[in-house]
């Protein structure tokens, strides 16, 4: 386990990355109105491949693409593509607030992927804290059965597929450095954009359902400046959060500085209430406080049981 070394610093690279992650989802919400969802992923990608690159080439660290798991690459790969294409389709639907909050049970699936696939026990304290956070997701979710809004599970099911990511990471990372594998991510992202591209390309679409669909299937198009720098702001941001994140996990304590990250569901709410004027319900608050206790809490166990938390943080 990596010992503490300056936990103040690692907390300010903690918030700083919250910070640009938040600007990030910000000009993709702002951008769904007129831009194609995969040409966001493909750009946001692409830049933050190159400045990878070039902090490689400087630092003089090989830059190697292959991998020792092609088969868990491969499977990694599509679910993060999966799970992050889904929770960008949720910002154009949901408040900002909402999704964010609803991505943040991503601790509770590591901690229950991490017992089925790398063989790590859970006791009954933190099967307790997940229960815990699950109701607090109800809360924030306060589902309609007669009407229920099915974009409210995409930031769910987005915090698998990245919890599912992270444990795979652990398997992994002995072999695999981290920026080979978020390489690996920003590559395949690429590709899948490509691949999606022209395949919708060659179906024609009721105009109808273009409309409705349009964040998936407008044309790309970069409509002005605006647009293009917030495109480019979008791949800074996305890198320049991943650097401040792998730097934490570093220098600092993973169980003291992690629940720093929950700083993000607090940016949600501002720039929701700012910006679109939305914010969470009362119920949805009771719920917030539910699933940032249980996940602080199920920091702190793996803390007290002494138990590695990785600090291979993939790329959001």
């Amino acid at each position: 386990m990596i010992q503490n070394k300056d936990n103040p610093k690692a907390i300010l690279l903690i918030l700083l990355g919250m910070t640009v992650f938040a600007v990030q989802d910000t000009f993709i919400k702002i951008l769904s109105d007129d831009t194609n969802i995969y040409l966001i992923y493909f750009v946001r990608c692409l830049v933050g491949l190159s400045i990878i690159v070039i902090y490689l080439r400087v630092k003089k660290i090989p830059i190697i693409i292959s991998t020792h798991y092609p088969l868990l690459t491969i499977s990694r790969t599509i679910i993060f593509f999966l799970g992050f294409s889904l929770y960008y389709y949720s910002l154009t639907k949901l408040s900002m607030a909402v999704a964010i909050t609803l991505f943040f049970v991503s601790p509770f699936f590591i901690t229950i992927l991490s017992m089925f696939i790398i063989k790590e026990k859970v006791g009954l304290r933190r099967w307790m804290a997940i229960l815990v956070g699950f109701v607090g997701v109800y809360l924030v979710m306060n589902p309609n059965l007669k009407n229920f809004n099915i974009y409210l599970l995409f930031p769910i099911i987005c915090a698998f597929c990245y919890a599912f990511t992270v444990v795979i990471q652990k398997k992994t990372s002995d072999k695999d450095s981290l920026f080979s594998q978020v390489i690996h991510i920003y590559i395949s992202a690429m590709i899948f954009s490509i691949i999606i591209k022209s395949l919708f390309t060659h179906i024609n679409f009721e105009p109808e359902i273009i409309n409705q669909y349009k964040f998936l299937l407008t044309d790309w198009k970069i409509h002005n400046y605006v647009n293009f720098i917030m495109l480019i702001t979008i791949g800074i941001t996305g890198v320049t959060g991943f650097f401040c994140l792998f730097g934490a996990y570093i220098i600092g304590s993973p169980s003291v500085i992690a629940p720093f990250e929950y700083v993000m569901i607090l940016y949600g709410i501002l720039i929701s209430w700012f910006i679109w004027d939305e914010t969470l319900n009362f119920r949805g608050y009771i719920g917030l406080f539910f699933i940032i206790t249980a996940g602080i809490y199920t920091y702190l166990r793996e803390k007290k049981l002494n138990k590695k938390i990785s600090i291979d943080k993939t790329l959001r």
